[in-house]
């Protein structure tokens, strides 16, 4: 963690992102490897997907959804920069709606491994997470975490949020 850190400081506070959050993402992503790849197929520190996550960030960084090379995706810096922007694009426009901090985190979570919709089916059956978020805020943060354990689509997305989640308070004493 120590050896990406000047970067994630640098793009969290750009995207107004947890430095915890992004640490323990990469953490449970690629275990800090910047050459991961997995069979998604996902590239590097942060595992982004260059037709779903990585459209959606440099649209946001540079205006046009762009479809980026691995080789890119492989660069330290512009994985981190992308996988901060995602996030900061579940908190702030996919999941806006969803008003307790703590339930949109535990939410943005799961939405970065499976997708905004999938979380949204796990409460409506639907993918619309505007009918969601109202259930949503209707319960306690806490009960929203024990619902996505239970109900998320898939146990992946299942096993992450709890990685992620139990990360979060070790790289918070960074």
């Amino acid at each position: 963690a120590q050896e990406f850190l000047p970067l994630v400081r640098r793009h969290s506070r750009q995207w107004q992102i947890e430095e915890a959050l992004v640490l323990a993402v990469m953490h449970t992503e690629s275990a800090f490897n910047p050459m991961a790849r997995s069979p998604v197929p996902a590239y590097g520190l942060m595992q982004i997907v260059p037709h779903s996550a990585g459209q959606d960030a440099t649209e946001l960084i540079y205006g046009k959804p762009l479809v980026v090379a691995p080789s890119y995706l492989y660069d330290a810096e512009k994985n981190i920069q992308l996988g901060v922007a995602y996030l900061h694009l579940l908190q702030t426009r996919y999941l806006q709606a969803i008003t307790h901090p703590e339930s949109r985190l535990y939410c943005a979570i799961a939405a970065y491994n499976t997708g905004a919709g999938n979380v949204a089916r796990s409460y409506t059956g639907a993918g619309n997470i505007a009918k969601a978020a109202v259930l949503i805020n209707q319960r306690p943060p806490g009960a929203n975490y024990d619902h996505l354990q239970a109900n998320l689509p898939y146990a992946e997305t299942r096993t992450y949020l709890q990685r992620v989640v139990a990360r979060l308070p070790a790289y918070r004493k960074l």
